[in-house]
């Protein structure tokens, strides 16, 4: 006879109170937690159809989950967390539990919570490992990515991470940005399952979620505190918590604005945000053919404005995705669509961190079967920014697989020249002049409509004696620097919470 484990019940505590509009986003209710607690389970109510409120827990030891607008009992464990909770030891004493405001109706709203605390474990343990930095190729190419993917460690979300690679992989993507909302509960999960896929890299990721914007955090392997506005974070504490992880902080959505539906979405920081300090931004987020006519057109405009006022941010696309294309609407967008590429040195997430900050990505707005489009300077790539005295500018653009599309130049956000690509292994040369330096920029349309667009490549009339930057030889006074070779580069074939 095989005897079985029954966790004893250490303390059980009823909270409830109300929750006001005044005092800021966030209302804390303390519990304490006895010697011994092997499992804290926490169960919670708004009580309320109009209210809605997240949730998240923090012990003694600091942050332990976030579980937004999860109706779900949390349950914290010592080897074993339910899904957006870390697990690791229970240190008795005082924990809080996090309430969120996320819609109040006009007379605020309702709490009720209570707290199970027991001596054993009742939740299976799942592989979990520590992040070993895997290189799974080391060639310098063209990567395709998506860096805005849900998992079920979001509170919102049902995409396992089967379901995940499956998706990614059948629609030829390299990379995927795991971003769970305010949380890295996914990293020792991903790290567990990245050794049984060594052509598919998955990024440590995080949405930041918060009640006026989101942004993704790529590259951190620690929390990054979301609570704007308590105890005075700002979203500079947010960018520079990324940067000294060694990640990169992308602006999401930056003009979702769709209320309710998407709480927080649009990012309403425009004038707060040090623009210098973000990597990327979403030109276009989900599906293609409501965003590029609702949302594209407005974020380019804000993309342009910050890059005039220069900073060099790169193009982002991110399909942020939550079901892994699973019973997707016509509204939906499924991983890939869009498609960012990455021009890395290596399949990496440090080689792709790297890259991004080096503003080396073409957005595939439609997803990763867009024709292939290769932009250079000379042997200036994508990204580079080239110092050189007033001259002549010969661009080369190479289009693989667009017959019928057309090419635009575009510089500093105006289209300057289009051109009809006429067959399907397309070379085109733009001569232009620059008197004043500049960004310039490739974008392909189709039936009118953009479907790729590049980061930029920027030139400079400042002289560079020391031959630096790109590599490009500097000219003086009125000598024109002419710039022709062209280089092919293969490339491999809600609600928020």
């Amino acid at each position: 006879m095989i005897g079985l484990v029954v966790a004893v019940v250490l303390s059980t505590m009823h909270y409830e109170g109300d929750v006001g509009a005044a005092g800021g986003d966030y209302q804390s209710v303390e519990v304490v937690v006895p010697e011994g607690t092997v499992e804290i389970e926490i169960a919670h109510t708004d009580g309320s159809d109009v209210t809605i409120l997240d949730w998240g827990a923090w012990g003694p030891d600091g942050f332990r989950g976030w579980g937004g607008g999860l109706t779900n009992n949390a349950i914290i464990g010592v080897a074993q967390s339910s899904r957006c909770y870390l697990p690791g030891a229970i240190p008795a004493g005082t924990w809080t539990i996090e309430i969120g405001k996320a819609k109040l109706d006009p007379v605020g709203g309702h709490y009720a919570i209570d707290v199970t605390c027991r001596d054993d474990a009742t939740l299976p343990v799942l592989p979990q490992a520590s992040y070993a930095a895997p290189v799974l190729e080391q060639t310098r190419r063209w990567y395709k990515g998506d860096f805005h993917v849900h998992s079920i460690q979001s509170g919102d979300a049902t995409a396992t991470f089967d379901q995940i690679i499956t998706l990614a992989r059948s629609r030829g993507l390299d990379f995927a940005n795991i971003s769970d909302h305010n949380t890295v509960a996914q990293h020792a999960l991903l790290a567990a399952i990245q050794p049984d896929h060594p052509d598919f890299l998955f990024l440590r990721g995080a949405e930041i979620t918060t009640y006026s914007g989101h942004g993704n955090a790529v590259g951190i392997h620690d929390y990054v505190d979301h609570r704007l506005g308590l105890n005075g974070r700002t979203v500079t504490n947010i960018i520079d918590d990324v940067a000294a992880q060694g990640g990169i902080f992308i602006v999401n959505h930056p003009v979702l604005d769709l209320g309710a539906a998407c709480i927080g979405c649009m990012w309403n920081h425009v004038a707060d945000t040090p623009w210098d300090k973000v990597a990327g931004l979403e030109i276009l987020t989900g599906n293609y053919s409501i965003g590029i006519l609702a949302f594209f057109p407005r974020a380019i405009a804000l993309w342009d404005t910050e890059l005039a006022a220069g900073n060099k941010i790169a193009a982002i696309g991110g399909s942020d995705d939550h079901t892994a294309g699973m019973n997707e609407t016509s509204t939906g967008s499924p991983i890939g669509s869009p498609t960012t590429l990455v021009l890395a040195d290596n399949l990496s997430e440090a080689a792709i961190v790297d890259a991004v900050k080096h503003g080396r990505t073409i957005v595939n707005l439609q997803g990763p079967d867009a024709p292939v489009v290769d932009f250079l300077l000379g042997t200036a790539e994508i990204g580079d920014a080239i110092n050189v005295g007033a001259g002549h500018y010969s661009f080369t653009v190479h289009v693989t697989g667009g017959n019928g599309t057309s090419i635009e130049l575009w510089k500093n956000g105006a289209s300057l020249e289009q051109r009809a690509v006429t067959s399907d292994d397309f070379t085109t040369i733009f001569e232009e002049d620059d008197g004043a330096g500049a960004r310039w920029r490739i974008q392909l349309d189709q039936d009118g409509q953009p479907i790729v667009v590049t980061s930029h490549i920027y030139t400079s009339t400042a002289v560079n004696p020391d031959n630096q930057g790109c590599g490009c030889q500097s000219t003086t006074g009125s000598s024109a620097l002419v710039l022709g070779a062209s280089l092919l580069l293969v490339l491999r074939r809600r609600r928020a919470t």
